[in-house]
């Protein structure tokens, strides 16, 4: 089987150098810069890219058809979970023990995703060629048994109505249940709840398999009149115009058959925020070993501060905190180097250290909840888990001074400094020192980047850091 990768464009040219992964079996490209395709565009376009590298002579269809391909989404912005996206969730390391109570080892979300997916593969039919799956979830399953023949194949896990009203839904008749009725997304508890009485609601955990007259349909409906890639949705848009009776109906896709199957004894496990890492962690460690883990992750760091009973959702990765580091709660650490630094954490601050090599070290202090997205202008954007405009004020600062403002996301709010006594001034002023005059001048002056930029920050290493 073929895997091909959505990633960050900074992973792109390095996946196979940080992840000794052969070229032969897996395939990366990125969706193209400043175009939003969708979930089904950029399918798509994954599949395209790869056929005219590996075979632009040939009809895409007749390629198609000639082998298995697992097409994993991990690309994106990665909003909710900065720490990890110049590298890609994909590559986030993983903290499990591999033997009762031994050394925690660190593989990646890949490295644990591979398994399943290819066990699936192995109980298709071999009229599905395509697979295509969600780089920020770890899944994990009992015995499987084949699937049925269907232009699209789905897997499900049972949920509970309020669970439900935040994914998408599967929902197939009680007398039929493993053929599609049709499909929801993020409906309302009350509809579900009704529902639940005549159908079998089955949440969708992003495993999709398809045949090859699927994915020509859906190449058809991700290509505009002259031949360009369009925003399309495989989800909110491809995925309810299938089923017997579609919640958004559309002739081209009417023919497609559809089955959904529960994944026995699934297991879900969400690595999309900040917050995810840790509590998805702690919940797979529990469920490994039987017994409860503190939600306190240390991975290729050192610490010398011992964490208290006070302290919790922590994680720290390819970093050196010294005696001077104080901690509370909700952090996430990374890349920070060796220093000497008198810091106390407020809850819910995170920080992210990248290297530049000869320019330096970026500083990016974020909050544990944020979502960077809105204009600074807005109340209801976040930064350090308070309004933005508030931490713009405490610093004398007016949304409008921030190159990028209109959206957070693309906001300079990140300082670039040459030495490691100017990132300990930097992050002082970010997060506790917010009347340092001295300190401002220096922000202000220092180039800065914005959280889409530091997506083209080259990682340097399997398993974190940049």
């Amino acid at each position: 089987m073929r895997f091909l990768l959505s990633l960050p464009p900074s992973l792109v040219t390095r996946f196979h150098t940080l992840t000794g992964l052969p070229r032969t079996e897996y395939f990366c490209t990125s969706d193209p810069v400043g175009r939003r395709l969708g979930s089904g565009g950029g399918t798509v376009w994954l599949l395209e890219q790869c056929h005219r590298h590996e075979a632009p002579q040939t009809d895409f269809c007749e390629w198609l058809s000639r082998e298995r391909r697992l097409l994993i989404h991990a690309g994106g912005q990665s909003r909710r979970l900065p720490a990890y996206a110049p590298i890609g969730k994909i590559l986030t390391p993983i903290p499990i023990s591999t033997e009762g109570n031994g050394p925690l080892t660190s593989p990646t979300l890949l490295d644990l995703q591979r398994p399943l997916y290819e066990r699936i593969m192995e109980h298709a039919p071999t009229s599905l060629h395509t697979m295509v799956v969600s780089g920020d979830v770890l899944i994990r399953a009992g015995q499987l048994q084949p699937l049925p023949e269907a232009d699209v194949v789905c897997y499900g896990l049972p949920s509970e109505p309020t669970v439900a009203t935040h994914h998408g839904v599967y929902v197939s008749r009680s007398e039929t249940p493993d053929r599609l009725d049709f499909m929801l997304q993020k409906p309302p508890v009350e509809q579900l709840t009704q529902l639940s009485s005549t159908h079998r609601l089955l949440l969708d955990i992003g495993i999709w398999l398809l045949s090859d007259r699927a994915v020509e349909r859906l190449r058809q409906k991700c290509h505009a009149p002259d031949g360009t890639l369009r925003y399309y949705d495989l989800y909110a848009d491809f995925g309810r115009a299938l089923g017997d009776h579609p919640s958004l109906p559309d002739p081209v896709l009417s023919d497609l058959s559809v089955a959904v199957r529960p994944l026995p004894e699934g297991e879900f496990y969400h690595y999309g925020t900040s917050a995810d890492i840790i509590r998805s962690t702690a919940a797979l460690l529990d469920r490994l070993e039987a017994r409860p883990h503190r939600s306190i992750f240390v991975q290729q760091s050192r610490v010398s501060r011992p964490f208290t009973a006070e302290n919790h959702d922590i994680w720290v990765e390819h970093s050196v905190l010294g005696s001077g580091w104080q901690f509370t709660a909700e952090h996430v650490i990374t890349g920070v180097p060796e220093n000497d630094w008198q810091i106390t954490l407020p809850r819910g601050v995170c920080i992210d250290i990248i290297a530049l090599g000869e320019r330096g070290y970026v500083l990016r202090p974020y909050g544990f909840h944020d979502a960077f997205r809105g204009p600074l202008t807005d109340s209801g954007t976040t930064f350090m888990g308070r309004p933005a405009i508030q931490w713009l004020a405490e610093r004398s600062l007016a949304p409008h001074d921030i190159e990028g403002f209109e959206d957070i996301q693309t906001a300079r709010l990140f300082p670039i400094v040459a030495t490691i006594d100017q990132l300990g001034q930097m992050l002082h002023y970010m997060i506790d020192s917010p009347g340092r005059e001295d300190l401002r001048e220096v922000w202000m002056k220092a180039e800065k980047l914005a959280a889409d930029s530091l997506l083209l920050a080259a990682p340097s290493q399997k398993g974190g850091r940049k």
